[in-house]
């Protein structure tokens, strides 16, 4: 994905105060639904869309995998890959779709009938999603990878009306209160070194972008490595690489292998 997310925290109560309105502030989905009776028609948008990405956030936290990532985090996560879909954006049938959604949402919320059972669930994401392909909406919690514990994180999603399936990775800064969704495969155009680099060595080498990577932290006891995450993109028999980096954007060749080849180490020994 070559688009980069980074959200500092120092700056997220000012995020929340000019995002969704009034509904930005609240950040859990029960609090939420009970302030369903205080809203106006013309809230409605801003409304469904904040508890859909509550809802999803906080799904994903119930994975003990996940159970380390602050709830905040995953909040800004769902948004990032959720965008909302305004009203002025919709064709007439997505229209069409989202007024009958609103219809049996509205029911549901004025019965306080909160609980997340799947006709709900399903009107809540054909409310927010009408073309069911805005979205690459379906990201099955199980199915996300953790490649370094408590720091990075890849998913597969599908977008269920192509089909086509997407990898995301989420690098979290606990230290820092931050996170960024990165793009593990180096850019072309400001890393032209490391594609020389890979070129002389293996000429007909191809990222293989289906496949999530192998991931490793460097050397703890290493001030020089300990903050480098070491990618191998997808091993098989065949030749491969192994690559760094410390902020995703500038990356460094370390190893290479040549099919049937032991593993050659193009940079610095690894301690």
């Amino acid at each position: 994905m070559k688009r980069k997310v980074s959200v500092l925290f120092a700056l997220l109560a000012v995020s929340l105060a000019f995002g969704q309105g009034r509904f930005g502030r609240i950040l859990n989905s029960k609090k939420l639904a009970l302030q369903y009776k205080s809203i106006k028609d013309k809230e409605k948008e801003d409304y469904y869309q904040q508890y859909y990405w509550l809802v999803k956030a906080e799904n994903l936290k119930t994975y003990p995998h996940l159970a380390d990532v602050k709830p905040v985090v995953l909040y800004e996560f769902v948004k990032k890959v959720n965008p909302q879909n305004p009203t002025k954006k919709l064709d007439a049938a997505g229209k069409e779709i989202r007024d009958k959604a609103e219809l049996s949402l509205d029911q549901y919320f004025k019965n306080k009938n909160f609980q997340n059972n799947q006709v709900l669930l399903l009107n809540l994401e054909s409310y927010v999603d009408p073309s069911h392909g805005e979205y690459w909406t379906k990201v099955d919690p199980e199915k996300i990878k953790q490649l370094v514990p408590k720091e990075f994180f890849g998913f597969t999603s599908l977008n269920k009306k192509t089909k086509e399936e997407k990898n995301y990775y989420l690098w979290i800064d606990s230290k820092n209160d931050d996170f960024k969704i990165v793009d593990i495969i180096p850019n072309e155009k400001g890393n032209k070194q490391f594609y020389a680099s890979v070129k002389q060595y293996l000429p007909k080498y191809k990222f293989e972008t289906k496949y999530m990577p192998t991931m490793k932290k460097g050397t703890k006891s290493d001030k020089t490595d300990k903050n480098y995450f070491y990618i191998m993109p997808f091993e098989q028999n065949k030749d491969n690489i192994e690559y760094k980096t410390d902020d995703f954007e500038n990356f460094t060749l370390s190893q290479v292998k040549r099919e049937g080849e032991a593993w050659i180490g193009v940079e610095k020994v690894r301690k």
